[in-house]
Parts: structure tokens; C-alpha cells; sequence
């Protein structure tokens, strides 16, 4: 038996497979024809000949390219080809990608398709379908503890007192902002997102930070259990420091006021030697907090649920119990899973710097830009390497 000549290897194989790179970096795809196109798009998980899934794929071409004019080229969507914006068959996009030698039109289908897959992503991530009730039950467990002042600001309430500057919730990100995000993060999948929930505490100072974290534990707002390590992040504290510290106070210590001197060397003593950007490309070397990601356990009722009690409504209640509706939903299992979201602590000069300058959430979005637009438009742009 004869196998066709299988080397070279594409570069699906040697970057992505044997690599590690994400296949949106990849210069193009090798699909020599319309009838591999649908076998490719059927496999990636859309059969162009069943029209709704057809007509989702036509949607998020649309979707791509809105985002690509607004976002990406700032206005000048002028710049994509003609042959492009009026784009008749999705499958088309795939065969344009495949072309070599590339021309305008063929980078051009690299860079829609780029953005059509991280949409793609987004649209299929589960968790988002849920999110309202998600966010109320990762809430729930602070919202116990808050109490808002006449003054503005906030109290931690519980078995004890923490007062603080300000609270924050991020409820979700806007498809744009996710779109973004995911853009220059090499996994590319929502899946990977933990701040599309998070909430913000800014404490009164470096020692208000340790006792918000305290005051959670204490009152089992914050399981150490479900904290994600690889995202915790302390670009506030000096752990050496802290650890020292400690080691020196004497039985039933009580922490002195705010302001006062001795609260003030405290902190003094718990500043960092050095700060680094914690390994996040896009965060100034000014920001400054104690961040984590914790996994809540969301229970949601299991979507047969629903279903059954309008059955049982259209029926009325009699013929709904002679036939077992009741029993039914009874028998249906809770939808359980864990959902990560972020938590910051931070001082207030930390909390000013995310208003103004580089560490404010503004020029932040602005590093994300450039990173997105750099890396959807390889090819394109005469300073990017070739797609």
C-alpha cells in the first residue's frame, strides 16, 4: 500500500500541534477548494448546507466586520477589499485564507476569519447565557456584609467592623471588550476570561488591605479552597515585611486607628521593595493591588425545569398529576458549576491611579488596542511580519 507524500509538515502541525502557538497566528489555512471548505467548516462545528447554521455564520461575518471598522481600522473599513465586504458565501473566506501566493484579498480573509473565530468562542462560551443569575449569586455572599454609609463610602459588617473608601462590581464585559481581550490572549477562548465578574474593595490603607482579606475569610465570604493560584497577584505588599511583623506582636494585639502614627509605620513598613507588572503585559508599573480569582459554585435550575412547568400550565394541574409533571421536575438535577471572578483590594492612591495616567483603566483598553490590532492585522500593516 502507497501513502501519499505527507511532508513537509504544515504549519498546523509544527506551530500549533507540536508548538503550542494559537492557530489565529497562522499565516493561512490550506484548503485548496469549495468542497474542503464545507467539509472544514462542518468540522469546526457548522454544516453551511443546514441554513440557520449558515445564517449564524453569515451573523458573525457580519459581527467581525463591524468590529473590525470600528475597533480595528478606527472608521477606515474602506481599507478591506471589495470582493470581502460584499461577501456572498461564507465558504469563500476559507478558499481566499488557503490562496498562494497571498494577495490583498487572501490577507485580507486571514483577518475577518481571525476575528469570526474568537467570536465564535464568545458566542458558544455557556457561562454567558447565564450570567445574570450567576452575577447574583457571586455577589450574594459580599452583599451580606455591605453596608453603605451616609457619607458615601462603606462598611465590611459582620462579627466586626472594616470601614472602607469604595466598592466596586465589573457585572460583565461588553462583547466588544471581550472580543478585545481575547484578541491578544494566546489560549483565545472565553473559557480563559476571569474578570467578565469581580468586585473591587479599596481599603483605607496597606494595612485596611489585610484586614478586608481577613474580614472575608473570617466570615467564609473568601474559601482559600477555590482561589484559582496561578491568578493570585500582590503588587501592594511586602511579604517579608509582613511576615516579620507579625512575628512581634504580642497576645490579643488590637490594630490602631487609621491616620494615626503607628498605623502609618506600619504601612510604611509593609510597602514593596520592587513592583513588577505581576505578569500581565498590559498593566501599568503603576497599578497597585492585591488580586485573586475565586471559583463560586453556581446552582441553576436544569432548563427542563422551565419547559415542564408550561407543559403543566397548558394542561392544568389535574391532567398535569395524572401524567407525572410534578414528579418530573422534581426528578430534574440542578445545573451545577463553578464560575471564576476576580477580586481586588486595593489603598486609595492604588484606586486613584486606575482614573489617571498609565495605570487608569483607559490607557489600559488602549494597550489592549494596539496588541489586538497588531496581531489581526499580521500582513496587512507594512511594520507586521507576513501573514
Amino acid at each position: 500500500m502507497t501513502h501519499p507524500s505527507i511532508f513537509h509538515l504544515p504549519p498546523e502541525v509544527t506551530r500549533v500541534i507540536l508548538g503550542g502557538e494559537s492557530s489565529i497566528d497562522l499565516g493561512g489555512l490550506n484548503i485548496p477548494d469549495h468542497r474542503s471548505a464545507r467539509g472544514f467548516a462542518r468540522n469546526y462545528g457548522y454544516d453551511l448546507a443546514i441554513p440557520a447554521q449558515k445564517a449564524h455564520v453569515v451573523r458573525v461575518f457580519g459581527d467581525a466586520m463591524e468590529f473590525l471598522g470600528t475597533f480595528i481600522l478606527e472608521g477606515k473599513a474602506d481599507a478591506i477589499p471589495l470582493e470581502i465586504r460584499e461577501l456572498r458565501d461564507p465558504e469563500d473566506l476559507i478558499v481566499w485564507a488557503s490562496l498562494r501566493p497571498q494577495d490583498a484579498v487572501s490577507r485580507w480573509a486571514c483577518v475577518v476569519l481571525r476575528v469570526m473565530h474568537t467570536l465564535f468562542h464568545i458566542d458558544h462560551n455557556v457561562n454567558l447565557r447565564y450570567l445574570k443569575d450567576i452575577q447574583a449569586q457571586v455577589f450574594h455572599p459580599y452583599d451580606r456584609f455591605l453596608v453603605a454609609r451616609e457619607d458615601g463610602r462603606w462598611l465590611l459588617r459582620g462579627d466586626y467592623e472594616v470601614p472602607l473608601v469604595a466598592v466596586e462590581r465589573k457585572q460583565n464585559k461588553d462583547r466588544a471588550s471581550m472580543l478585545l481581550k481575547m484578541l491578544h490572549k494566546p489560549e483565545n477562548v472565553a473559557e480563559t476570561i476571569y474578570d467578565q465578574i469581580g468586585i473591587r474593595f479599596v481599603a483605607e490603607d496597606r494595612l485596611g488591605v489585610l484586614l478586608v482579606i481577613r474580614f472575608l475569610l473570617d466570615h467564609h465570604v473568601l474559601m482559600p479552597t477555590h482561589i484559582k493560584p496561578s491568578r493570585s497577584r500582590n503588587l501592594l505588599l511586602n511579604m517579608e515585611a509582613l511576615q516579620s511583623w507579625m512575628e512581634e506582636l504580642p497576645p490579643g494585639y488590637q490594630v490602631p486607628l487609621s491616620g494615626s502614627p503607628e498605623r502609618e509605620a506600619i504601612c510604611a513598613r509593609l510597602v514593596p521593595k520592587s513592583r513588577t507588572g505581576g505578569g500581565n503585559p498590559f498593566m501599568s508599573q503603576d497599578y497597585a493591588a492585591v488580586q485573586f480569582t475565586v471559583r463560586t459554585l453556581i446552582r441553576l435550575p436544569n432548563p427542563a425545569v422551565t419547559a415542564l412547568k408550561r407543559v403543566s400550565e397548558d394542561l392544568g394541574a389535574a391532567e398535569a398529576a395524572r401524567v407525572r409533571i410534578p414528579e418530573l421536575i422534581q426528578e430534574q438535577e440542578e445545573f451545577t458549576f463553578f464560575f471564576a471572578h476576580e477580586v481586588q483590594v486595593m489603598e486609595p492612591s492604588g484606586f486613584q491611579s486606575t482614573r489617571t495616567g498609565p495605570a487608569s483603566h483607559g490607557e489600559y483598553k488602549q494597550r489592549q488596542r494596539d496588541a489586538a490590532r497588531r496581531r489581526v492585522l499580521k500582513g496587512i500593516r507594512s511594520e507586521e511580519a507576513p501573514c
